[in-house]
């Protein structure tokens, strides 16, 4: 799985009716909706979040498994969900989605905080795996 098509269907599925997804207040003014690809930096200072955001890491985490003379290279995807909004139930409803589709997701629920309503930490493995052989 590549990163784009992890976002992409993150982003299908919390929009669908009813969309769950929050904004990005850009300075300028405009808004986007509040989903975003972390890598190297993460989601600009100076954008405004309402509601639910959903951060993706760019890379995924490796979770190398060792075999009979090969060695499995395992992918693991973190995507983050955080409810600004203390008012709704969208971060339940957006990681019930997300459970539907990824059975073998591991959910971590982070506590709340002064401007956190709550918060998810998903990993999803990848099932793409990497036969590697060891050398002799």
């Amino acid at each position: 799985m590549k990163i784009s098509q992890l976002r992409t269907t993150v982003e299908t599925l919390l929009s669908s009716s009813p969309n769950l997804i929050g904004s990005y207040f850009l300075p300028t003014g405009a808004s986007i909706p509040a989903v975003y690809v972390t890598g190297r930096q993460g989601v600009p200072g100076e954008w405004k979040v309402q509601g639910l955001e959903v951060t993706l890491q760019e890379f995924p985490r490796l979770n190398p498994r060792p075999g009979v003379g090969t060695f499995q290279q395992r992918k693991e995807w973190t995507i983050v969900l955080v409810d600004y909004d203390t008012n709704s139930d969208k971060l339940n409803l957006a990681a019930d989605r997300i459970s539907r589709v990824w059975t073998d997701a591991r959910f971590s629920f982070l506590p709340e905080s002064d401007t956190v309503y709550g918060q998810y930490r998903i990993v999803i493995p990848d099932l793409t795996i990497e036969n590697i052989l060891l050398p002799q």
